[in-house]
């Protein structure tokens, strides 16, 4: 950041401007040799598109340049993105310290503009009204100092939005979320910093809203945004920190890599972000990604997806079909183990699974132990092991996979899921609720199923209003939760509503009775006197014995 003393500009002081220099703030623009000056006449670095696009800005001071002409004054017609216009107007801004942009204005669907620093006899006859106006803010200050709340505490919070697919048709979609979850990954390993999980961050993707607005729903003092274009064997990174409620370019880097160096490089973009935002952090190698793993990557999160956005057998199933071709094409990779078994798992607890159930469970432990086994850093097979370890009841094995998970990532929502859940089932309440509250805090848009597992803390401990509050205040909950509504009812003695839950629950679950929940949950749920009450309450709200 350069420093905050301007340009003395009386008459006869040499920093005066000549006629080719151009005053930018606490800088000025030559631009006969194309270069930026601090105040001290010593060049300030900028990349060579950065100099080309301030030169095309500074022809016309005061005017709106569009990005078309940008483009065709700097690349000379060649094919570029309107994302390469906007990483040199950020680098310039960011030397500038043009944090409020008000030497380079953006002027939305039109360009940019270059406002350079006002004359002296302009400056000159402002001055009285500066004064005035500088003494009423000194004592707005004082009155504001005096009455203002406390400065939050914590560390910053960063939200890491889907990164834009610039990739040519042939390979659009391959690399779909890898960059952005990656960093999403290597951030939230920092204690110093807070990291929204992926699944309230990506829910802005292609949105309409700027990033201020995008920062206070989430709750996130910085928004890192990008791009990534890959042609079957390189991948271009396009990354960019933003201010949360200046909207200020904080940093902006530009990296073009093979395929397999795309996990170095996220680290190295992690640990920019990281400092960029006051922490000093060890930039610690990563684990390269082959170009299998990539793949795999893309079909388990194509899954995870759908079963997300639609909670039915018919996407299960299909994502168990999916997870089968990720295994079977890309073996050396954790990714299809891993979805498989969570599928599986996910089927084995809503009666989705046909055949032999037996087989199906000891193949979802199998595939889990095998998706830790061939990547040990992978958050998510420790997530996927947790959820298989439950379902078998080894509570306090599955507790230790997930808080390994946390680990890994202390922005997944998954494992902190996990990890609550299995402390509710273990009887550990009030620890689970803690575990809630700090996932609401990382994953504020998280959805159905942070709300769905809360309310079954709630009505353990008791407190069943507040669990019923939270359900209904969901804009809609899946069937396959209407058994948790029915025993949330019953707690409440709504014995008409809790019949009606269960009966839309068995419209959808025909075969569903008092001992299959029995023998899904004994062993798994040991919390003193929670199954049977569970029980009673399923089967007094119509559950039928079998």
């Amino acid at each position: 950041m350069l420093e905050l003393e301007a340009f003395d500009v009386r008459p006869g002081k040499r920093n005066d401007l000549k006629s080719f220099e151009i005053g930018l703030g606490h800088a000025k623009f030559d631009r006969s040799r194309g270069h930026l000056f601090d105040r001290h006449g010593q060049a300030i670095e900028l990349r060579h598109q950065s100099c080309e696009v301030l030169a095309v800005l500074a022809e016309k001071p005061g005017e709106i340049v569009s990005r078309q002409t940008l483009i065709d004054g700097v690349w000379s017609g060649r094919a570029v993105s309107d994302d390469s216009v906007a990483q040199c107007i950020a680098e310039i801004r960011r030397v500038l310290g043009d944090t409020d942009k008000r030497i380079i204005e953006t002027v939305p669907r039109e360009g940019y503009r270059l406002i350079p620093r006002e004359s002296e006899t302009r400056r000159s006859s402002k001055r009285l009204q500066y004064a005035v106006l500088l003494v009423m803010l000194a004592a707005g200050a004082i009155v504001y100092t005096w009455l203002r709340p406390a400065a939050p505490t914590g560390p910053p919070v960063i939200a890491v939005l889907p990164f834009d697919d610039f990739s040519s048709e042939p390979f659009q979609g391959q690399l779909t979320d890898a960059v952005s979850e990656s960093i999403i990954t290597m951030l939230a390993r920092y204690p110093q910093l807070t990291v929204i999980a992926r699944r309230s961050s990506f829910q802005f993707r292609e949105s309409d809203l700027g990033i201020p607005e995008i920062a206070r729903k989430l709750g996130a003092d910085f928004v890192l945004e990008g791009s990534q274009r890959y042609d079957g064997s390189r991948v271009r990174i396009t990354a960019q920190l933003i201010d949360g409620a200046s909207d200020a370019h904080v940093w902006t880097d530009e990296i073009d890599v093979p395929l397999e160096d795309l996990l170095v490089t996220n680290n190295r973009i992690t640990a920019k972000v990281a400092n960029a935002v006051g922490h000093n952090v060890i930039d610690t190698s990563e684990a390269r990604m082959s170009a299998g793993d990539v793949s795999a990557l893309m079909i388990s999160n194509a899954a995870q997806s759908r079963i997300m956005r639609d909670f039915t057998r018919e996407n299960l199933l299909i994502n168990l079909k999916e997870q089968d071709k990720a295994i079977r094409d890309y073996p050396d990779s954790a990714w299809g183990y891993l979805g498989q078994a969570l599928a599986l798992r996910n089927g084995l607890r809503h009666g989705w699974i046909e055949g032999d159930e037996v087989a199906a469970q000891e193949r979802m432990y199998e595939l889990a132990r095998k998706a830790v086994e061939l990547d040990p850093n992978n958050y998510m097979a420790y997530h996927a092991l947790g959820r298989v370890l439950l379902h078998y009841g080894k509570l306090e094995e599955a507790i230790g996979a997930f808080r390994r998970g946390t680990e890994l990532n202390p922005s997944s929502s998954l494992a902190t899921m996990g990890l609550a859940d299995a402390l509710v089932n273990i009887g550990r309440t009030e620890e689970a609720l803690e575990v809630i509250e700090r996932l609401e805090r990382i994953d504020p848009l998280y959805g159905f199923s942070l709300q769905w597992s809360k309310s079954i803390a709630l009505w353990q401990a008791g407190d069943c209003a507040q669990a019923l509050e939270g359900f209904l205040a969901m804009p809609s909950m899946p069937v396959a939760s209407y058994k948790e509504l029915a025993a949330i009812h019953q707690c409440l003695g709504n014995n008409d509503a809790a019949a009606r839950a269960m009966s839309e629950y068995l419209d959808d679950h025909p075969g569903w009775t008092i001992a299959r929940e029995r023998t899904l949950r004994s062993g798994m749920w040991t919390a003193p006197g929670s199954l049977d009450r569970w029980l009673t309450a399923l089967e007094a709200s119509g559950l039928p014995r079998k």
